[in-house]
């Protein structure tokens, strides 16, 4: 969103040459309209299918959006403040769902159901702060003229985090033990049975275990990673994309017919 242009000794960003292109257009619209008006007998005005927002885009604030200054980004979830970090605050203005952007150039979301009526005529980008984007009409924005991106492997860490930690709250029976001191808390034997009660919620190491990865992406080969770090045998499917996860030896593959 940041390119620039350059003609003779200015630097045009690239965004703005595109919303300069998009209003050419929609001057080409209206003059077809008014010669079709012209040219229809009765003077009746001929019914005109207009494509996405052409005949919704506000005048009245022409002056001031062409005028320099910063992008402006529409979030509709919460997004990391690291991650907004990343926009330059003297050429990037963040706005969230709760304010209204004008006339945003860029949208950032993550679960959020985009749905067609949100993407105003002048976003030229659009952003899914993670991998999936199910929740956004990618097809329509295609035809629209409208990129839209992901961030994989950015929460790669974070959700291989959360599978460990699941494997040893499971494997330790800790949410079973938890749950059970606080039942013989609330009857008053917490203190004379936690000693004899403990080997109750022992659990199993999930070392020398077998763990099974399927799908070797970003989050899967750490995973696996990690897993093979703590001992564990695994194994797991072969990366549809052709890469050599394998290369540091420790994913046995296993088809998934077996």
């Amino acid at each position: 969103m940041a390119s620039t242009l350059s003609l003779g000794a200015k630097r045009v960003p690239t965004s703005a040459v595109a919303v300069a292109a998009s209003l050419s257009a929609r001057r080409a619209v209206a003059a077809a309209a008014s010669a079709a008006r012209h040219l229809s007998s009765g003077g009746e005005t001929p019914s005109v299918d207009y494509e996405h927002y052409a005949s919704g885009w506000n005048i009245g604030d022409l002056a001031e959006f062409t005028k320099p200054g910063k992008y402006q980004i529409q979030t509709f979830n919460k997004i990391s403040e690291k991650g907004l970090a990343q926009f330059p605050s003297d050429l990037y203005e963040v706005k969230p769902t709760e304010w209204e952007a004008n006339n945003a150039h860029a949208l950032l979301l993550r679960s959020h159901k985009l749905q067609e009526e949100e993407v105003d005529v002048t976003v030229r980008a659009i952003a899914r702060c993670g991998a999936g984007t199910n929740n956004i009409p990618v097809v329509r924005m295609t035809e629209m003229g409208i990129p839209v991106f992901n961030t994989p492997g950015a929460n790669a860490n974070a959700v291989k985090e959360l599978v460990l930690c699941g494997m040893l709250l499971g494997s330790r029976r800790i949410v079973d033990g938890v749950n059970h001191m606080k039942d013989l808390g609330a009857e008053g034997l917490a203190r004379e049975r936690v000693e004899k009660d403990k080997a109750m919620f022992g659990g199993r190491e999930i070392r020398g275990k077998r763990l099974a990865v399927i799908g070797l992406g970003h989050i899967g080969s750490s995973t696996a990673r990690d897993a093979h770090q703590l001992g564990m045998e695994v194994v797991g499917t072969l990366c549809s994309c052709g890469k050599d996860l394998n290369k540091e030896g420790h994913v046995v593959p296993y088809p998934l017919h077996q």
